[in-house]
Parts: structure tokens; sequence; C-alpha cells
């Protein structure tokens, strides 16, 4: 009785574990819309629970996300793409065996390039 009780708690640690390496900067429900998305992917057989989650084309492993968390809220995801299990090998090794799941924000239209500022366009009572 003991050991079915032990290894329940386990299972149920791991199980929650695992997923609160998938959550987002958000609060509430949507905190877990990414691992949600990943069950519902992992449900269908496109990848596995622990796929590689590629964010605007930086990679993070499974293993990576139980030292830092996806500074990610649901409002900035644009499209959520599983790529197929020999395209995804192909990219990222041996690590994507558990699947790849691409991630693309709507970041850049937050964050744009700064313009560049050539000498020449620099009106002449500002330069020295």
């Amino acid at each position: 009785m003991i050991k079915l009780i032990t290894f329940l708690f386990l299972l149920i640690s791991i199980t929650v574990f695992s997923q609160n390496r998938y959550e987002l900067a958000d609060k509430g429900k949507d905190r877990v819309f990414l691992s949600d998305s990943i069950s519902k992917l992992a449900k269908a057989g496109k990848i596995t629970n622990h796929p590689i989650v590629v964010v605007d084309g930086i990679p993070h492993r499974y293993e990576d996300l139980e030292k830092e968390k996806l500074a990610l809220s649901k409002i900035e995801i644009k499209k959520i793409i599983a790529l197929e299990k020999q395209a995804g090998i192909s990219i990222y090794g041996n690590y994507a065996e558990a699947g790849v799941l691409i991630v693309t924000t709507n970041r850049n239209s937050y964050h744009k390039a700064e313009q560049e500022v050539r000498p020449e366009s620099i009106p002449q009572n500002f330069k020295n």
C-alpha cells in the first residue's frame, strides 16, 4: 500500500512539475495556454509532452526550462506550429525526437529596430 501511495505521489508531482516548465508569464487561465497546447498536440500524436519550444528562432529544450522560464505572454503569441519529426531532427538533432514546437510572436511589432543614423543625415547645426 505504501509503495502504491509513493508511486502515485511521485507521478502526480512529476506531472505537475513538468507542466510548470511551459507556464507563461500571464496570470490565471492564460498561464497554462502553452502547456495546454502542448498536451493537445501530444494527444494528437504530433509531439511528446517534452518538446523543444522554439520562440522566434530561439530553441528552449525541456531540460533547460528547469532553470529558465519562457518570458512570454499569451497576447504575444501569433501562432504555434508543430514540426514533423524528421524536419525537427534535421534542424535540431536528436533532441528533436521529442518533437519541436515553433512559436511565432508579434514582438517585432512592439520592438521595432532603431533607424540607422548616418553622418550625412545629421543637420549641419548638430555637427561639431
